[in-house]
Parts: structure tokens; C-alpha cells; sequence
């Protein structure tokens, strides 16, 4: 059977025979009833005795009913009883009630008859009192039940503040704003306010740092400087600094004598010639350095202009793939690659957008519902004064009174929460009818409390703003008896009436004028919301996409910075490698052009020599030897260490193989050639040179030596460097190839992700025989602004196409022109050439190098070797006097020390035949004495050691006499001074 509270009947029907009665209930089940006949009906009235169940005994005991709130004969018994005794105290309350009632009527009118006596016979309130302090008592009473209730209540009110806390905190805190429903006032439209939320965490996420993506191939080429600075000699510092140090070299010997005067003439004239000289030479020098920068700037055959390389690199960074994404073979550009922040600050972006059109919106209605709250207190005060009108006029002339539009509760949210006294009591009343009522009648009553609530609230703020018009209505008037008016009364009556006519007019119309441009506003502000709401569906579908890209991506992002990780150590290591050897190539052109400097050093210094030698010199060939020849000299090595000294030995036998070498391959030259003594005939100062030159060409090639072994270890450096680069290269493209396969794996993912779209048919142009078709799987998406720049982009390329046409136009013709200049200019310097080469021969008699010839014109060392023979000869006369006076001196120095040596010799001499006998004498004694004295005594030890040192000394001073006495015996040989023990 249907339920009888919600089990309503809703249909019933019979089925094809009026057998069985089909019924249909509010319940949702559906019942079949057997219909009888009358003879079944009368057959089916005869009773039956059933017969006993089987199986009773092995059916389980039934258990107990242990729920409190089962329903049991017993409870309602005792429910019954005490329903029975709260009525009849309810009755004995409400005698009791009745009684006060009647003492509380009959003590008003004792007071009322003591207010009706005269003022001397009326009895004072407090003659009333039958005991004084009972209403002190009984406020005491009252404050202490109200001090213990509220400490029974504590813990109750305490658990609803905190629920109404955490449901605040749960629905209210994350809200900024409240739906608010706004009503249009004499048509149905309405518009509503967003309920907004607090920003999501991605739209206060901020703008990730790219720290982790290296930088680009382009950006790394504009950041790298250029490569290596040009060092170009400046030969005109160096001319003057050559004509200084000559003048100073000048300014030093002022003329004293004859023999200083010519000198410093020399001087003056050589520089002079110097000068010249070098002018000339300036000149030439000047016209290599621009026949080199016009050749320098002459570009190769396989030159590319610097400029079309960069825009072609940027091209190929930033202008990226133009295939399809779709596509296999597509390639991800660098800035357009897609990772999880990148989508996560997109989606922020989003939602701070959302959020802000959301919050104008908001505004406007807010402001609007602030509109529709002054326009209606406006209207009730142009109403009052209508009526205050219409009270003056008569009933026929009224004009029907606009309503007064109300204020509806979803346009004021925030007064739901606010209640007072009598809201209260209220709420207290229909809690106390929904405990009595049934529960179907509870939800009725809950959804009435809430707009009775708020339409009271609203009908109380109207009444309160306007009691001073409800009071001013309900004055009373004193009628007094009316005359009949005048003729002046009469005209200013009629005079009132057509201004109060006029007025009554006018606030009328002000009054639909104000409703006319509310609803206005509310239709233009609704169109607004209307577009925007479109756009916000938009946005949420484009957030959709935006968080299943996020999660996609997410699951990619582990995989990519292991590959990106890697990517960016091979980039540094490379960055590093190529930095090592461009500092390699660096010190590798230092040190060539060391090595070029000290050649220089050589080919001047033999230069030198052979203009010091001068012309037709019989020593030549024999000083020439002296300088080139090639002698052993000692070198001085530091020990570094215990694990370097192998290698120190191996060294040490190479040099001692070379230099055996070259004593065999000099040692004939040795034999004949000796450059200790200077031959008869030849110039002591120019040997000398040929010396002291000898020496100083020696260094040089022990520095050029040295400078090419740094050489070839840096080419041993760079060649090992440039391998590893190109290791660390492969690597690199290997895992930026793995890294771009990755992320076109991560584009095919993200192209799976559905978008959704919204298209108006305009919007279509994807027609097949003139129609859309059904299946749209085909087509491309573009928006207008992408759409606009590829036709921009084609209107451009055409006419850059044109332009790159007309140039390479022009510059053939140029090249026509330039092949035919070259031609004219080749036969106009084969022409000049000739006629060069005749005048040479006319005059010269040969063809001569002319650059040659002007710098061999002024033979500048050669002359500075004549000022400084003439100084020398002057110093050297000077010194003859005190050279012979040293020899004198030395000489008897030399006799002398050769006497003391004598007396040391024999004095030595006579010591060791003492010492001979002394040894013998001791060999006897030892072998007479037993073997505890057989080792030496350490006396004897000692002198002997100093005997040996004496000696040696003395032999040393000997050999030093030999050679200063060869010396003195060569003619104008250097004399040595004596050594001093």
C-alpha cells in the first residue's frame, strides 16, 4: 500500500481485461490489485483454518529491541501521562495567570481613582509599596537566575560560537563578495552581481626565473665581444724616440775642445741625415700600411655579409617552425618551449584577469543597487510631497500617485545577518510552532522565517526614514468655522491651486523620469554582463585546457630537467673548452710574435756587425767566424723536485750528447780558428764587439729556443683542447637532439588535449561544393590578429622580393662596370710600369729597388760607430796615463807576491819532509803499541786537513799568477787586478 504521508495516489488505471487495477503514487512505487468477480467474491468468503507452519522450532528466538527511541506500548503509555500532567499544570498556570491579571486590572483603577482625586488628598506611588525592598529583592532574584542560566548556557553558547565561526570560516571568509540581485523598477529585468572568491594560489604566483634555461645560440653570440684586437706597430713613436735618444746622446758632451766641437758637428750632421732618412722611410712604411688595409678589405670569395648572417641566425631562432604542429618533423623553437611554471604563470594571469573584470563588474551593480536605494528615497519623499499636495486639492483633480518601488532582500544580502529584539522573539516563536508541527510543515515555515525576516527589516527601515512624514500626517487640526472668502481670499486660492497643479505635474514626471533612467542604466549595465558572461565562459573552458596542459605537463617535467641538466653542463664545458683555447691561441700569437722579435734581434745584430765592419776589411771572414761561432756554455738548473729528477737526467744526457756533437762538428774550426787571442794587425775594439756581439746572440737563440718549445707545448695543448671540443660538441647535439625529441613528444601530448571553441558561421570558411561540412576534423584555427599579420606578413615578402630583385639588378650592373674599370686600370699600370723600368735603366743602367735604395742611403749605425770612436779615442787618451800607472803598480805587486809564494813554497816544503818523518816515527810507534792505538790520533787528523787546504789554496794562487802574467804579455790586453786573499 502506498505511502499515507507521501504516498499520494497520482494515477490508476485498469489493464486490458479489468483484471488488475494498476496504481501510480507520489512515492515512486507502483502496486497491482487483483479485481473479483462476484462469484469469486462470494467463493472466497468462506473462512479457513490455516493450517500450522512447519519449522516453527528451528526459527531463532527473536532479539530484544535495545534502541531508546523504538517505538514500545509502554513509552507511549508514559508519554500520554505526561502529556495529561503538563496540561493540567499548563491549566493551573493559566488560572494563575488569570488571577494576576485581575489584581494587575483592579490595581490600575485604584491608580487611575487616586489620579482623579484632588492633588492634596492623592496618595504618593510609594504609599503603594507594602514592603520596600521587595522589588530590590526581587531584581536580585532576576540578575542571579539570569547569572546561573548563563553559566548553564555558557558551554552551549561557547559550541555555537564556534560552529558559527568555522561555518564562516568555511563559506563567509573565502567569499569577497555576495550575490546581489538587483530589480529593474516598472519592467521584469534583473541583473546579479558575481560571488566572488579569494584569488587562487596561481594567480599570486609569481613570474618564475628562466635561471634554469640556458640562454640561446644567438643570445651567446651577441654576448661574446670581439674576438681578437689587431696589434699594430707604431713606427713614428718609435722614429721619435730614436731621434731623443740620439739628441740626448748629443746634449751629453757639451764643446769644450777642438776634438768635442767636431764631434758634436758630426753628430748634428748624421742626425739630420737620420732624419731624412727615416721621412723617407715613414713614407714607404705608410704606403705598405695602406696597400695592406686595401687588401685586408678586400673580401674573399666565400665572404657573407655580417649582417645577413645575423638576421638569418635570428631568423632561425626566433622565427621558428611554420609547419603544423601536428606535423612529425616539427620543430619546437627555444622561446615558444612549454614547461609547468611557464603554463602555471599563464593560468595566474588568467584567473588576475578573470578576477578583475569580476571585481569592475561588481562595482558597477554595487554601484547600481546604491542608485536604486537613493532613487527610492528620493521617490518616497517626492510621493509625501504629493500627497501633501493632493491634501489641499480637491478629489477630482488628483492624479493617480506612482508606487513607491521597493527594496527586495537580494539586493540588501549583508541585512540577513543583522537582527534585533524583536527578530528574536520571532525566530523564538517559529521554533517553538516547527517542535509543535509536523516535519513535512518545517521546511515550509524555514523558508517563510527568512523573507518575513527581511521584508520586516526592509518595511522597518522605510517606516523609520519616514516617521517624521507619518507623525506630520497625524496632527491634529483645530476646525474652525469657515467665512466666506474674499475676492483677493478667492484669486490667491485659485493662484495656489494652478501651482499646486503644476507642481503635482511635475513631481509625477520626476518620479517617472527617475524610474525610466534606473531601468535605463540597469538594460545598459545588463547588455554589459550579458557580453562579459560570455566571456567568462569562455575564459572558464580556456581554464580547463589551462589545467589538464598543467597536469600533462607535470608528468613530463621530471624527464625534461634531467635532460635540460645535461644539456647545460656539455654547453659549459664547451664555453669553458673554447675559452682555453682562444687563450691558448692568444699566448700562441704572443710568444710568434716574440719569436719574430728576437729573429729581428739576430738579423739586426748581424746587420749591425757587417756595417761596423765596413767595406774591404781583411779580418772580416775572421770576425765573422768569431761571431757565428758556436761554443759551450754552462747552464744553470733549479731542482724542482725528487719526481722531476729523472726527467732533469735524461735532459742533462741529451745536452751532453749535443754538445759532444758540436765539438765534433767545430772541432777542425777549434783547431785553426782561436778567438782568444786577437791577431796582429786587427781592431781590438771590433774583436771585442765580435765578443761581446757573440754573446749576445747566444741568448737570443737560447730564447727562441725556449719560446718555440712554449710553442709547441701550447699546439700540443690546443690540438688536445680542440679534440675534446669536438667530443664535447657530438655530446652536446646528441642531447639537444634527445631534449628536441622530447619536446615533440611533450607537443604531441599537449596537441591531444581537447579545446573547446565556440564559432559563430560567419566565423566559418571551410566550404565544401559550397557548404559546411558535418566533419570539421580538417580545418585550422586562426585568430583574427594571427590572421591579419600572415596576410601583413605577405604583402611584405612580395614587396621585399621586389626590392631584393631590383637591388641584385643594380648590383650586376655594378659588377659589369667595376670588370670593366679593372681592365682599364690594368692596362694603365702595365703602361706606367714600362715606362718605369726604361727611366731605370736610362739612368741606373739596371732596374733597382728604389725602397731599397733610399733606405740604404743613410747608413745610421754606421755613423753613430763614428761619434763613438771619436769619444772613445778622446776617454781613451785620458786613460792611457792611469792605465800604465796600474800596470806599474801591478807588476810590483805581482814580484812581491811572487816572492811571499816562494817563502811559502819552501816553507810548505820542509813541512812535508817534517811531515814524512812524523809519519814514519808514528807508523813505528803504532806498530810497537798494541792495537788500541793503531787508528790515527786526531790531532794528526786535523793537520793534515789543513795542510791539504793550505796547499790548495796556494796552487790556486799560482794558476791566477800564470794567467795575469799571460795577460799582461799580450799588447793591449786587459790587465786583471790582483787577487786578494
Amino acid at each position: 500500500v502506498h505511502d499515507s504521508n507521501y504516498g499520494c495516489v497520482k494515477s490508476i488505471s485498469t489493464s486490458f481485461d479489468n483484471r488488475f487495477l494498476v496504481t501510480a503514487g507520489a512515492d515512486s512505487n507502483i502496486f497491482v490489485f487483483d479485481v473479483f468477480s462476484e462469484f469469486m467474491l462470494k467463493k472466497s468468503t468462506k473462512a479457513k483454518v490455516p493450517s500450522p507452519r512447519f519449522g516453527i522450532e528451528t526459527e531463532p528466538i527473536p532479539e530484544d529491541i535495545e534502541d531508546p527511541k523504538a517505538y514500545s506500548i509502554e513509552n507511549a503509555r508514559r508519554k500520554r501521562e505526561h502529556d495529561k500532567l503538563m496540561k493540567e499544570v499548563e491549566e493551573i498556570k493559566a488560572g494563575k495567570r488569570e488571577k494576576i491579571k485581575a489584581l494587575r486590572n483592579e490595581f490600575q483603577k485604584l491608580l487611575e481613582m487616586n489620579k482623579e482625586l484632588p492633588k492634596h488628598m492623592q496618595l504618593k506611588r510609594t504609599d503603594f509599596n507594602l514592603d520596600s525592598e521587595i522589588h530590590a529583592e526581587i531584581d536580585r532574584k532576576t540578575v542571579h537566575k539570569i547569572q546561573e542560566m548563563e553559566k548553564e548556557l555558557a558551554w552551549e553558547k561557547e559550541k555555537h560560537e564556534l560552529g558559527l565561526k568555522k561555518l564562516q570560516r568555511r563559506f563567509r571568509d573565502s567569499l569577497e563578495s555576495d550575490v546581489i540581485v538587483v530589480h529593474a523598477i516598472q519592467s521584469d529585468h534583473k541583473i546579479s552581481s558575481y560571488r566572488l572568491v579569494k584569488p587562487s594560489k596561481y594567480s599570486k604566483l609569481k613570474q618564475t626565473s628562466q635561471s634554469d634555461r640556458r640562454p640561446s645560440k644567438l643570445d651567446r653570440l651577441e654576448k661574446e665581444g670581439p674576438g681578437k684586437r689587431d696589434s699594430l706597430k707604431d713606427t713614428g713613436g718609435s722614429i721619435d724616440i730614436q731621434e731623443e735618444s740620439i739628441i740626448d746622446k748629443g746634449n751629453k758632451f757639451r764643446p769644450e775642445t777642438l776634438s768635442k766641437i767636431m764631434v758634436e758637428n758630426q753628430i748634428e750632421k748624421t742626425r739630420k741625415l737620420i732624419l731624412k732618412a727615416e721621412r723617407a722611410q715613414l713614407k714607404i712604411q705608410q704606403r705598405k700600411k695602406e696597400w695592406e688595409e686595401l687588401y685586408r678589405s678586400k673580401p674573399d670569395d666565400d665572404y657573407e655579409d655580417p649582417k645577413d648572417v645575423q638576421a638569418i641566425k635570428e631568423a632561425q631562432v626566433y622565427m621558428g617552425d611554420f609547419n603544423l604542429k601536428t606535423a612529425p618533423d616539427y620543430k619546437i623553437p627555444e622561446h615558444m618551449r612549454i614547461n609547468a611554471a611557464k603554463k602555471e604563470e599563464e593560468l595566474g594571469h588568467l584567473d588576475s584577469l578573470v578576477y578583475t573584470k569580476k571585481v569592475h563588474m561588481n562595482k558597477c551593480i554595487f554601484s547600481l543597487r546604491d542608485l536604486k536605494v537613493a532613487v527610492v528615497e528620493e521617490i518616497q519623499c517626492l510621493v509625501q510631497e504629493v500627497k501633501n499636495i493632493q491634501a489641499t486639492l480637491h478629489i477630482s483633480k488628483h492624479i493617480p500617485i506612482p508606487q513607491i518601488p521597493q527594496i527586495h532582500p537580494e539586493e540588501v544580502p549583508e541585512k540577513r545577518f543583522q537582527y534585533d529584539e524583536e527578530t528574536l522573539i520571532k525566530f523564538k516563536e517559529q521554533k517553538v510552532k516547527s517542535l509543535i508541527e509536523k516535519p513535512s510543515q518545517v521546511e515550509h515555515m524555514g523558508s517563510g522565517v527568512s523573507s518575513g525576516k527581511d521584508s520586516d527589516l526592509t518595511t522597518r527601515d522605510s517606516s523609520v526614514r519616514f516617521s517624521g512624514a507619518s507623525i506630520f500626517s497625524s496632527d491634529l487640526q483645530i476646525e474652525f468655522e469657515k467665512a466666506e472668502p474674499t475676492d483677493v481670499e478667492l484669486e490667491i486660492m485659485k493662484r495656489d491651486e494652478v501651482k499646486h497643479l503644476y507642481m503635482q505635474q511635475y513631481l509625477t514626471n520626476r518620479i517617472k523620469e527617475l524610474m525610466v533612467t534606473f531601468d535605463a542604466e540597469l538594460r545598459l549595465l545588463r547588455h554589459q554582463k550579458l557580453k562579459l558572461d560570455t566571456q567568462m565562459k569562455l575564459s572558464d573552458l580556456h581554464h580547463v585546457t589551462l589545467f589538464q596542459e598543467i597536469l600533462l605537463l607535470k608528468n613530463f617535467e621530471k624527464q625534461e630537467n634531467i635532460l635540460q641538466e645535461r644539456v647545460n653542463s656539455l654547453d659549459k664545458e664547451e664555453q669553458d673548452m673554447q675559452w682555453k683555447i682562444n687563450d691558448t691561441l692568444k699566448e700562441m700569437e704572443e710568444k710568434k710574435n716574440e719569436i719574430t722579435k728576437l729573429q729581428e734581434q739576430e738579423k739586426a745584430l748581424y746587420a749591425g756587425f757587417q756595417t761596423a765592419l765596413g767595406e774591404n776589411n781583411k779580418f772580416a771572414n775572421f770576425l765573422m767566424k768569431v761571431l757565428k761561432k758556436k761554443i759551450k756554455r754552462a747552464k744553470k738548473r733549479e731542482v724542482e723536485g725528487d719526481a722531476d729528477e729523472d726527467e732533469e737526467s735524461e735532459e742533462s744526457n741529451e745536452d751532453e750528447s749535443s754538445l759532444e756533437d758540436d765539438e765534433d762538428e767545430f772541432g777542425s774550426e777549434a783547431e785553426v780558428l782561436d778567438d782568444s787571442i786577437c791577431p796582429i794587425g786587427c781592431d781590438v775594439g771590433l774583436f771585442e764587439r765580435a765578443l761581446q756581439l757573440r754573446e749576445k746572440r747566444l741568448d737570443i737563440e737560447e730564447a727562441l729556443i725556449e719560446e718555440k718549445k712554449i710553442v709547441d707545448n701550447l699546439k700540443k695543448e690546443y690540438d688536445t683542447l680542440s679534440k675534446k671540443v669536438k667530443v664535447v660538441a657530438m655530446n652536446l647535439k646528441t642531447a639537444e637532439e634527445a631534449l628536441e625529441a622530447y619536446q615533440r613528444e611533450k607537443q604531441q601530448q599537449l596537441n591531444e588535449v581537447l579545446v573547446v571553441l565556440p564559432f559563430k558561421l560567419h566565423q566559418i570558411e571551410y566550404m565544401v561544393f559550397g557548404e559546411i561540412p558535418s566533419d570539421l576534423s580538417g580545418t585550422l584555427v586562426f585568430s583574427n590578429h594571427s590572421l591579419g599579420r600572415l596576410q601583413e606578413r605577405i604583402v611584405q615578402l612580395q614587396e621585399e622580393n621586389t626590392s631584393q630583385q631590383k637591388l641584385n639588378k643594380e648590383c650586376w650592373e655594378r659588377r659589369k662596370m667595376l670588370i670593366r674599370e679593372k681592365r682599364e686600370m690594368a692596362k694603365n699600370i702595365e703602361k706606367m710600369e714600362q715606362t718605369v723600368r726604361q727611366l731605370m735603366v736610362s739612368k741606373f743602367g739596371r732596374v733597382i729597388d728604389l725602397e731599397a735604395l733610399q733606405t740604404l742611403s743613410v747608413n745610421t749605425t754606421l755613423e753613430e760607430l763614428k761619434i763613438k770612436k771619436l769619444q772613445k779615442e778622446l776617454m781613451n787618451a785620458k786613460e792611457m796615463k792611469m792605465w800604465e800607472q796600474k800596470i806599474d803598480q801591478a807588476r810590483w805587486e805581482l814580484m812581491m807576491k811572487t816572492k811571499e809564494h816562494t817563502k811559502k813554497l819552501h816553507q810548505m816544503n820542509d813541512l812535508c819532509i817534517e811531515k814524512k818523518k812524523l809519519d814514519s816515527r808514528l807508523n813505528t810507534l803504532q806498530n810497537q803499541q798494541g792495537n788500541a792505538f793503531q787508528s790515527p790520533r786526531k790531532a794528526d787528523i786535523v793537520a793534515r786537513k789543513k795542510i791539504n787546504e793550505l796547499i790548495q789554496v796556494q796552487a790556486e794562487r799560482i794558476l791566477a799568477l800564470k794567467e795575469e802574467i799571460a795577460l799582461l804579455r799580450k799588447k793591449g790586453g786587459l790587465i786583471l787586478p790582483p787577487i786578494q786573499s
